[in-house]
């Protein structure tokens, strides 16, 4: 009988061990379940980061965003929520095409209250490919018609002056140009190739010379200059058709002198030009 009772007590003591167990154990699994958490999604206009479970007071994470492999937002967020348990952060992205996009966030110890930690290099909270629209294409803004062009005022017509007529011997101030004039003639020896031209005139700027209608020289005559000597090529055996045109510094109109030479053995002639 006395076996029996110390048998007893010992099966006591080994259910009050293991009710102390489990009671231990309900108390560690909620501390468990209040370990800080941090959760993310991905999308073609933003990344959203989710923070829970912190102790209260300022708590303060670390967050990066990468666009295929590149940092394309990065900062420090500090909850808001709850008193600093709990936070929502949106990072705006606005992509276009097709991207992988990965998002991390890391905190502790400094920023944190209790000082928990979870490392830069943890796994990120989300990392996704993400295919996005092409972007609208750009209308240029219209062109606004053009004004009507606006006619100027037309101010009145002035009096017309009186005429004034000078005397016959000239007034000061009125430029009295001399009259242009032109004439030539031509001169031929069977001992010469060539056609002597003498051209006297007023007036003259320039002597164009042609045989059989072929130009062969052109001749710039000076202001001062009232008698001009040329030579022209004249071919054996035909008669030729030498022609002078003479141009005006007055603006008078040009003036054609023409005349035939024969390269010969006959005695040398001087025929007037004609024109």
């Amino acid at each position: 009988m006395a076996q029996g009772k110390a048998t007893g007590r010992k099966g006591l003591k080994s259910a009050v061990k293991a009710a102390m167990a489990v009671a231990v154990l309900v108390l560690l699994v909620p501390a468990a379940a209040q370990a800080h958490t941090g959760s993310a999604t991905v999308s073609c206009d933003s990344a959203n980061f989710t923070f829970k479970l912190f102790q209260p007071g300022s708590n303060t994470v670390h967050y990066v965003v990468t666009v295929d492999g590149a940092v394309y937002r990065s900062g420090d967020y500090t909850l808001g929520q709850n008193g600093g348990r709990e936070g929502a952060l949106s990072v705006p992205l606005g992509l276009t095409g097709d991207h992988y996009v990965v998002a991390n966030a890391w905190w502790g110890p400094a920023g944190v209250v209790n000082g928990e930690t979870r490392s830069q290099y943890a796994p990120p909270l989300a990392k996704m490919k993400v295919y996005c629209p092409a972007p609208p294409p750009v209308t240029p803004p219209a062109t606004p018609p053009a004004a009507p062009p606006v006619a100027p005022a037309t101010p009145p017509a002035a009096a017309p002056a009186p005429a004034v007529t000078p005397p016959a011997s000239g007034v000061a101030g009125v430029t009295v140009r001399s009259p242009a004039t032109a004439r030539a003639s031509f001169q031929s020896s069977c001992a010469s190739r060539t056609a002597r031209i003498t051209i006297r005139g007023t007036q003259m700027r320039s002597v164009v010379l042609s045989v059989n209608g072929h130009r062969v020289r052109t001749v710039r005559v000076s202001s001062k200059t009232r008698t001009l000597h040329v030579r022209v090529p004249i071919a054996r055996g035909r008669s030729q058709i030498v022609s002078a045109r003479v141009s005006f510094r007055n603006g008078t109109r040009a003036k054609t002198l023409t005349n035939r030479a024969v390269r010969c053995a006959a005695a040398q002639v001087a025929p007037q030009f004609t024109g």
